[in-house]
This record gives structure tokens, sequence and C-alpha cells, in this order.
């Protein structure tokens, strides 16, 4: 029984990476940052996982959604703040990021920035930039300490 919710839990963490990749492609500011190695559907991907990191959240789950379509913006903005938190848990650890991470951060920061004429999601868009500063802030301390050591 546990291994097929396990596999249960893996097919909704792919349709939300996919729909969250459907909402993300709607913006070409945001398609512009992956111009590299790293590609949307990996970030994508990894978002949708960092959300299912403890287990299926009620939240989705209780959420009606067609997952062939983009992610509403409501449900956009919990994963995002949900992996920007992680992240910045990792970050606080000194922990080093991945490129993956570090584009989660920008995409989200950019993705804020898009939304901010959202009055109802002026609160999550006011968190999600300061956890994107404090990440960056934390990140320069660290890279003056490592400098300053050699």
């Amino acid at each position: 029984m546990a291994f097929l919710q396990a596999l249960v839990q893996q097919w909704h963490k792919a349709d939300l990476g996919y729909s969250l990749l459907l909402n993300f492609q709607h913006s070409e500011d945001i398609m512009q940052l992956f111009n590299g190695a790293t590609d949307i559907k990996t970030v994508a991907n990894l978002i949708a996982a960092l959300v299912y990191s403890e287990g299926e959240p009620r939240w989705l789950t209780s959420e009606s959604h067609d997952f062939e379509k983009p992610l509403k913006n409501e449900l956009v903005f919990r994963c995002i703040l949900i992996s920007c938190q992680l992240i910045f848990i990792k970050v606080s650890q000194r922990i080093n990021l991945n490129q993956a991470e570090r584009l989660i951060l920008t995409l989200s920061n950019v993705w804020v920035n898009q939304k901010r004429d959202d009055q109802s999601s002026s609160e999550l868009i006011e968190l999600i930039k300061k956890i994107y500063t404090q990440v960056y802030a934390i990140d320069l301390v660290s890279r003056s300490v490592i400098k300053n050591m050699k």
C-alpha cells in the first residue's frame, strides 16, 4: 500500500511541476532566465519537489485544479513561498545553492514583480521579496568571509 501511495504522490508532484511550467511559460521575462544549462522544466519540477518535501500538501489536494492547464496564481504564490522558505533555511545553514535553486529565487523575484497589481497577494509578495533579499544578503556575507580567509 505504501508503494502505491508513493507512486500516486510522485504522479501528483509531476502534475504540479507541469502545471507550474505552463504558468511560467506565459512570461517572457521568466523564459529569458533559462538560456543556461538548467532548463525551466528542471526548475518547475524542483519547486514541485520542495512543495512535496514534507508529504502531500493539504491546501493543494483540497483545491480542484486541472493540471493540464497553468496553475492558478494563488497556488503558484504558495508554491514559490514554500520553495523560497526552504531555500532560505538551506542558505542560513551555510549550505551552497545549486544553479536550479538560485534560479528558483530569481524566478520568484521576477514572478512576484509581475504580479504586484494583485491586491489579495500583497503580503505574500512582500514576504517572498524579503526572503529573496535576505538570501542574497547571507550569500554576500558568506562570500566575503571566504574571500577574506584567502
